[in-house]
């Protein structure tokens, strides 16, 4: 499988991870992450990929939620009461 377009020969899209975020929150929580400086750790052989990206003011970030315990379908942002209840992927 080709590592930037994988596609299996059904054409189903395939997740492999590249890299992960290294970060110091170590239990689930909600709120307070202004606070909380993270960092993307990208695999080695992905690194030549990122030439020239320290030139854009914003990067897009695809992550996927792979240890999380759970989840409410509808929720306040942030655990805060002064904002709606919205659907859990409008909550990112």
């Amino acid at each position: 499988m080709h590592p930037i377009y994988p596609r299996d020969e059904e054409g189903n899209i395939k997740i492999r991870p590249i890299g992960h975020v290294r970060s110091p929150v170590g239990h689930q929580q909600t709120g307070g992450f202004p606070d909380i400086e993270s960092q993307i750790v990208l695999e080695a052989q992905f690194e030549p990929l990122l030439h020239g990206v320290d030139e854009f003011s914003h990067l897009v970030i695809v992550y996927w939620l792979d240890e999380i315990a759970g989840y409410t379908p509808q929720r306040r942002p942030q655990g805060r009461d002064d904002v709606p209840v919205v659907g859990i992927l409008a909550s990112r």
